[in-house]
């Protein structure tokens, strides 16, 4: 593992704002990571329940807190899976984020 790429994690809280509104509060947490293509196996399995992965990412469990998004060279991503290897690292299944009015 190189860590050589940054990648930040978006942890999001949802809230009403001053007027009662929804509003999203996102935290971020840029951390170095090692980011990959998603293995074969794991893309077609994900595919069969209609979703579909676009990267891997491998990351310290330390850096990880459950985060639900993550951004990487400017493309927004959901984190479908995350497991821990040995509880020293995390890797996340990631599918690109679309907003839900798309």
């Amino acid at each position: 593992m190189y860590w050589r790429d940054v990648v930040t994690l978006k942890a999001v809280t949802e809230g009403r704002d001053a007027d009662g509104f929804p509003k999203e509060t996102i935290t971020e947490t840029t951390v170095f990571a090692d980011v990959s293509s998603t293995k074969r196996s794991e893309f077609y399995a994900a595919r069969q329940a209609g979703i579909s992965l676009a990267l891997t990412v491998k990351l310290r469990a330390a850096d990880y807190d459950g985060q639900e998004r993550l951004s990487y060279e400017g493309k927004e991503y959901k984190v479908e899976r995350a497991y821990t290897e040995a509880r020293e690292y995390y890797e996340l299944n990631c599918s690109e984020f679309r907003e839900a009015s798309e």
